[in-house]
């Protein structure tokens, strides 16, 4: 298997135990819906840094899995064409379908994330009315003109009427797409060590 990357979704087998230290709610959350989130953490060698989402915002549990007790892997790439239950007429789910045309045309690979990915990815009616639309977009190489396009796309979200969160994945880390077609000559990146405060074109290659 691939190393998995940040943003991608496991299904577990359930084979192992969670941690001691695991809260009732992490437990109830995998036994109806056996899925997390690759976190972008350090893990034991050997393991996978990853999240366990709860039915509350505040219910968040990080943990590490082995990856044989992986039994699917969906990237939110793989999800970019998801259609949504015909009954979860939501806002974000909305918005992903309105900006999906625009999303294609960009020189990067994308996929939403978040509570609309999770949802997507598992079936489980996990977005809400309030949801934000996340986003990641993959860009192993950053050109100019690549980054005006970016730009066009950043200007395009805000005219949705929801509210977009857009991370563009580089070989540096992970930066908020608003950071990366500005001006500032630093942006704060996102790493596995934490976030850090870069030269923004340094960040970039």
């Amino acid at each position: 298997m691939p190393a998995p990357r940040p943003h991608d979704l496991l299904r577990l087998s359930g084979a192992r135990p969670l941690p001691a230290d695991a809260p009732p709610w992490a437990r109830d959350a995998l036994r109806a819906v056996p899925w997390v989130v690759v976190r972008r953490a350090a893990a034991p060698s050997g393991l996978i840094a990853v999240g366990v989402r709860g039915a509350r915002r505040s219910e968040r549990y990080a943990m590490a899995v082995d990856p044989d007790d992986v039994v699917n892997v969906v990237a939110p790439e793989h999800l970019a064409t998801a259609v949504p239950r015909p009954d979860r007429d939501l806002p974000a789910m909305r918005a992903l379908r309105d900006i999906r045309l625009t999303l294609d045309e960009a020189p990067v690979s994308w996929g939403p994330t978040g509570s609309v990915g999770f949802e997507l990815a598992t079936r489980a009616p996990t977005a809400t009315g309030t949801s934000d639309l996340d986003l990641v977009l993959r860009a192993p190489h950053l050109t100019g003109a690549a980054l005006a396009q970016l730009a066009e796309l950043h200007g395009a979200f805000g005219r949705l009427g929801t509210r977009v969160d857009c991370q563009v994945e580089t070989p540096a880390g992970a930066i908020a797409l608003a950071e990366l077609t500005g001006d500032t000559p630093h942006v704060m990146v996102r790493t596995s060590d934490g976030p850090r405060l870069m030269p923004r074109h340094h960040a970039m290659t």
